[in-house]
This record gives structure tokens, C-alpha cells and sequence, in this order.
């Protein structure tokens, strides 16, 4: 990794400038490691603190973090489909169309947050039971509660995603990174506040997500609307029916494909939760230990949306094919140092 790492003289592809140089892949990446590294060690955090309001709240938590999980696939694979297209319109020096897609991407966002947001709050018991069939009532009425309060971040969750999918098309992680160093220390204060100080339950780990959410969604679209940067979101957004077929067809797929991994997980808990509160309680604390071994891979990965939409926009296959293989060679190396250690 260290010689990889200190190649400065970037590759010559036949007389053309390289999209990204070294320090550009790593200014991309290094940001997106800490990202993922928060969104895991926070919500061990979660756990952690809920575990004190008993079994049956954890067991709770725990059973609609899955749905969650689900939920948030959707809205990361839109983010994808829109952070490919828009990284495409910019290696191909389209910058008119970069900033119509940009808006379409945070107009479909707004719009699936609002609906799905709406659907898990109105249908968050039968979603339950459907999920994880008769469990016991202390635990159903936890998740019913968890579920209807997070449905309320949804729409925050999914302009959230759109803006950080933005920066991240533009070589930009670390802003999104720094917001989300805000919106997890709001939601750790909140929930220390809300469980140790005013004595509160499963609410008071909904609530302190909702608030980190919508802050997390005004900061970042403030800053995708502010001047100087690659794109320019436009004012007023209209939906364009070609343009959002383009990002839905890439989003889609990824929906698909990546909520079938997360479904089977679903499936798994709900035969866990046959066994008992406390063995829910236990597969809760292991999942949140397990997705540690994921966060370089996973890091890695976005970065490589934005480096190969910029090259395929580009017309470059020659830097596709190589900056595929150095971000793949990247991440099998780190995956093996971090799960191997």
C-alpha cells in the first residue's frame, strides 16, 4: 500500500492529461473512510445507550434498524444514480446538463423521502409484522414507536444523501464528511441527553436522529446552492422527464440489487426473532461489530462511482479500465489490513 501511495508521477494514457491524480483519489477517499467509519461507530454508540432502557427497546430498535437499513439502500442507490450521470456530464465538459441533473437528482430524492417517509409511518405495524411475524408485545409497540419517529428523517435522509452524492461527483467528499461529523456528534449528545438526563426510551433515540438529519439536510443543500463550486444546482427545479428516467435507470438496478442483500438480512432476523428478546439483543450488538470489517470497501466504492462516471463521461476507457483496477487494488488490500488485523 505504501508504494502505491507515495507514486507521485501519475501514468501518461497516450499524450493525455490523467483525470485524477494520486492526491486527487486520496483527498476523495480519505474523507469517505471517516464517513463510514462514523455511521458504524455511531451506531454502536446507539446500542450502547438504548441497551440501558432494557431488552425489549433494544430488541425493538434493533428489529426496525434492518427496515431502516433497507429504506436507506433506496435512497443510496438513487444518490448513486444521479452521482453517476452528473459525473458523466462532467468528464464530457457538459456542464449545462451537470446542472440540470443535479437538481432532477434532489427533486426524485425529496420526492422518494416524502413518499416512503409517509408509507413507514402510516403502515410501520403491519411493516413489522410482516417482517418478523409475532413478536412480543413489549417489542412490537418499541419498533412501532422507533419506526413512525424515524419515518419522520426520511425525506432529511434523502436530500441528505443527493447533496453528499453531489460533492462526491465533484472530487468534494470532504465536506460531506465534515457535516456528518456534526450530524453524529448532534446525534450522540442528543441521545445521552434524552436517555441519561430526561430519563426518556426508545424515543430518545429516535428523536436526536430526526434533528441530526434535517440539520445535516439544510447544511449540505446550503452549501450545493452556494456559489464556487463545479455545479450549479438551479433555483427552481422542475421535474424533466428524460433526465430523471437517466438517473432512475441507473438508480434502480442499484436499488434492486443491492436491497436484495439487505432483504436476506431481514429474513435472518425475523427467524432470530423466534428465539427470543434477548438473543435479538445479542444480534444486534454483533451486527454493528461485523459492519466494521465493510467500512474500507465501502468507502472505496464511492469514490468509484465518481472516477469512473468523470473517465466513461470523458470517453477514456483507457483511464476507466486503469483507475477501476487501482481503486479494486485499493480496496483488496485494505480489506485484508483491516479485517485481518
Amino acid at each position: 500500500m505504501e508504494h502505491m501511495i507515495a507514486q507521485n508521477k501519475a501514468p501518461c494514457f497516450g499524450g493525455r492529461a490523467p483525470l485524477f491524480s494520486q492526491r486527487d483519489l486520496l483527498r476523495l477517499v480519505g474523507p469517505l473512510l471517516v464517513e463510514q467509519l462514523l455511521a458504524v461507530t455511531v451506531g454502536m454508540a446507539d446500542t450502547m445507550m438504548v441497551s440501558r432502557c432494557g431488552e425489549a427497546a433494544i430488541s425493538g430498535v434493533s428489529l426496525v434498524d434492518m427496515i431502516n437499513n433497507l429504506i436507506i439502500v433506496l435512497f443510496a442507490a438513487l444518490a448513486t444514480g444521479g452521482a453517476v450521470v452528473v459525473s458523466q456530464y462532467l468528464g464530457a465538459k457538459e456542464q449545462k446538463h451537470a446542472n440540470a441533473s443535479s437538481g432532477q437528482l434532489i427533486l426524485l430524492s425529496a420526492l422518494l423521502g416524502v413518499g416512503v417517509g409517509v408509507f413507514c409511518f402510516v403502515l410501520a405495524r403491519p411493516m413489522i409484522r410482516l417482517c418478523y411475524g409475532s413478536i412480543d408485545a413489549d417489542v412490537l409497540e418499541a419498533g412501532v414507536l422507533y419506526l413512525r419517529i424515524t419515518a419522520v428523517s426520511y425525506p432529511f435522509l434523502a436530500m441528505y444523501n443527493a447533496g453528499a452524492a453531489l460533492f462526491r461527483s465533484m472530487g468534494n467528499s470532504k465536506i460531506s464528511m465534515q457535516i456528518s461529523i456534526l450530524m453524529n456528534i448532534i446525534n450522540i449528545v442528543g441521545n445521552a441527553v434524552c436517555i441519561f438526563v430526561l430519563g426518556m426510551g426508545v424515543d430518545g433515540v429516535a428523536w436526536p436522529s430526526v434533528l441530526s438529519r434535517a440539520v445535516a439536510a439544510v447544511l449540505i443543500l446550503n452549501r450545493c446552492y452556494q456559489k464556487g463550486h463545479m455545479l450549479t444546482v438551479p433555483k427552481t427545479i422542475r421535474l424533466d422527464g428524460r433526465m430523471a428516467k437517466r438517473i432512475l435507470g441507473i438508480g434502480i438496478p442499484s436499488a434492486f440489487e443491492n436491497s436484495l442483500f439487505q432483504a436476506g438480512r431481514i429474513l435472518v432476523v425475523s427467524m432470530i426473532s423466534t428465539f427470543g428478546t434477548v438473543q435479538i439483543a445479542a444480534n444486534a450488538v454483533a451486527n454493528n461489530l461485523d459492519g466494521m470489517g465493510c467500512i474500507p470497501g465501502q468507502a472505496i466504492g464511492l469514490a468509484m462511482i465518481t472516477v469512473v462516471g468523470r473517465c466513461v463521461g470523458a470517453g477514456d476507457n483507457e483511464q476507466t479500465v486503469f483507475y477501476t483496477r487501482k481503486l479494486l487494488l485499493w480496496a483488496y488490500i485494505s480489506m485484508g489490513i483491516f479485517n485481518g488485523g
